[in-house]
């Protein structure tokens, strides 16, 4: 059987070109002892990917090198099984390499929820490291606690539109910062927030102190920059700030800029936490998932996806960048 997969052609050196990408074809692989063979049907894309394509351990979730496959948190099909838990013809989620025909290590992959339950599509989106990185971030570093308030950067996008929408699920007052009036509307309308702030076009100090006279009690944040800093001047006290990611300095080639407003943590007794989603314990990663799903199933929580194939998947990292995906970006393998 012929399989394609992405290789790591060069590494990014901070400003990503899809050329660090090349596509080839093969002869797909036999599983060995705790392996098996998976056909994959959908492949996430991920902010984190422009800092793995770096090449820089310090980035990276597993060691990558150029000429090796790109990683990814995946869905597909067992085609083949050398490992005890798994058999052919279940559908199974977890780490491996962008390729239609992948080996998975039996470590790295757990059986994916029955599709009656779930679509693949929500499952990817909702279920995944995606929402383990909102859940995670909002319940276990930021302490959210009904009748907080609650707010999100990014929040049109794949992590913090879970986090929004299970911050507004329990009961906190919740707003989202989004860029453009479309993504501001979706926040509002079809999310339910109780407010969307423009970061393209409004103030930010102004709208975020307008939002929250009496400070922000949670700040789940997925760009860092000016964002933070508008943030850190309109912190309520003992606010916690969960850092899942910092989009806006990704692309900065000589370090990633200061913080001017960082002694605020201090009159405000402030805190700010880095994370990844796996940070979790067993116990925790049990309580967000808890969590996604009793919202799932109540209505309470959605996901907007945008699907690529699977040739596109380098020019659509571009999409991060310029804001311009719709919601959960994934690739599609029919």
């Amino acid at each position: 059987m012929e399989n394609r997969r992405l290789v790591i052609a060069r590494g990014s050196g901070g400003t990503y070109d899809p050329a660090c990408f090349r596509l080839e074809r093969e002869d797909a692989k036999r599983p060995e002892r705790g392996e098996i063979l998976v056909r994959t049907r959908l492949l996430s894309l991920d902010p984190t990917h422009l800092n793995w394509i770096k090449l820089d351990p310090v980035f990276q979730y597993l060691p990558l090198k150029a000429g090796d496959v790109m990683i990814g948190v995946n869905i597909g099909e067992v085609l083949e099984s050398a490992h005890p838990d798994f058999v052919v013809g279940q559908i199974v989620m977890g780490t491996w390499g962008w390729e239609e025909l992948a080996i998975a290590r039996g470590d790295l992959v757990r059986v994916a929820m029955p599709q009656n339950e779930a679509p693949l599509d929500d499952q990817l989106a909702l279920f995944s490291h995606v929402g383990q990185a909102a859940g995670g971030g909002l319940l276990i570093v930021g302490e959210a606690k009904a009748g907080e308030a609650v707010l999100v950067s990014a929040a049109a996008g794949a992590t913090g539109s879970i986090a929004a929408q299970l911050a507004r699920a329990m009961g906190c007052r919740t707003v989202g910062i989004a860029g453009g009036a479309d993504k501001c509307r979706y926040l509002t309308e079809e999310l339910g927030l109780d407010g969307a702030i423009d970061y393209r076009n409004d103030n930010m100090q102004d709208k975020i102190r307008e939002y929250f006279p009496d400070g922000v009690d949670v700040f789940f944040d997925n760009v860092g920059g000016e964002i933070l800093d508008a943030v850190l001047m309109n912190m309520a006290m003992h606010c916690r700030i969960a850092l899942c990611g910092a989009i806006a300095q990704y692309e900065q080639d000589a370090g990633f800029g200061g913080i001017r407003n960082l002694p605020m943590l201090l009159f405000r007794r402030a805190r700010i936490e880095g994370y990844i989603a796996g940070s979790f314990d067993e116990e925790s990663n049990k309580r967000v998932l808890d969590a996604l799903i009793g919202a799932y199933r109540k209505g309470q929580l959605h996901a907007r996806k945008h699907v690529v194939s699977f040739e596109e998947m380098p020019q659509a990292l571009l999409l991060f960048l310029n804001g311009g995906n719709k919601g959960k970006l994934m690739a599609s393998i029919p």
